[in-house]
């Protein structure tokens, strides 16, 4: 395994492009395909062998080589910030480790959902929803949320109406397979619990991403994308205290530091 990671200094090397251009319309979410991919990237830590891998080889079992590589470039555009030197990140580092799967499937949705426009639709439509009480969502109610918008947002003002459906119907589908969500037409918000390596990983990435305060962390927005409040966030990080972070709070004070010195390092502590 390589020694090069994405630390801090290399944070802003993978931070998301900011188009809210909804790819997702013409994609899955490919989860066992973004495993695969990304465990044979870090074994090979070749591009380039990679593609070979991916098309010639075919380990992702595909019909053609053209859908192949329609994948390949997709999860390298979510998952792979460099083509031309080998990085290794911290999703790649999570799924190359011996944990559970659902520590891996949970750290795999939290990273695809960095996409703006499926951050956007979560955390402004859906987490909103779900703090009202709504039982289900529908892909229309998706569809009314996008147009509700889209005069502020030029890549979707640009997008036709096939596509906006087509994308409200795969972002449901994309949390329904991730586990959020349950159902077929009518999606119900599911019962989660998402595992204290988890909570960990997002505590260290939002750290890492330029969180420097308590207040930074448990505030930040990411967590809507578990449909995760406030008072739920702090109860969570209470939980993986002192196992992967100290957290103490006396009165208005609050206290939160880092039991270890890299991702990999908490990594390896899971």
């Amino acid at each position: 395994m390589s020694n090069k990671h994405v630390e801090p200094e290399d944070e802003g090397r993978i931070e998301p492009d900011e188009s809210l251009d909804p790819k997702i319309a013409h994609h899955s979410t490919y989860i066992d395909e973004t495993k695969t991919i990304l465990s044979n990237y870090a074994e090979c830590e070749s591009y380039e062998e990679l593609e070979r891998q991916v098309v010639e080889g075919n380990i992702l079992n595909k019909n053609t080589d053209e859908y192949r590589a329609h994948i390949l470039r997709e999860i390298t555009r979510r998952h792979i910030p460099e083509k031309r030197e080998y990085m290794e990140t911290p999703l790649m580092q999570v799924v190359t480790a011996d944990v559970r799967s659902d520590v891996v499937d949970w750290c795999l949705y939290y990273e695809f959902a960095q996409d703006p426009f499926i951050h956007l639709v979560t955390a402004d439509f859906l987490y909103p929803e779900f703090e009202r009480g709504t039982l289900a969502v529908q892909a229309v109610d998706i569809v009314e949320f996008i147009e509700s918008i889209q005069e502020n947002h030029a890549d979707l003002r640009e997008r036709s109406e096939s596509t906006i459906n087509e994308a409200a119907s795969k972002y449901l589908t994309s949390l329904r397979n991730f586990g959020l969500l349950e159902g077929t037409q009518r999606k119900e918000f599911a019962v989660t619990y998402i595992p204290n390596e988890t909570i960990a990983y997002v505590v260290y990435r939002l750290f890492q991403n330029g969180a420097n305060s308590v207040s930074e962390i448990i505030e930040h927005e990411d967590w809507t994308l578990f449909l995760m409040n406030e008072s739920e966030v702090q109860r969570r990080i209470r939980d993986i205290s002192p196992q992967y972070v100290t957290y103490e709070k006396r009165g208005s004070t609050e206290r939160l530091v880092r039991k270890h010195g890299s991702m990999e390092d908490l990594i390896d502590a899971f």
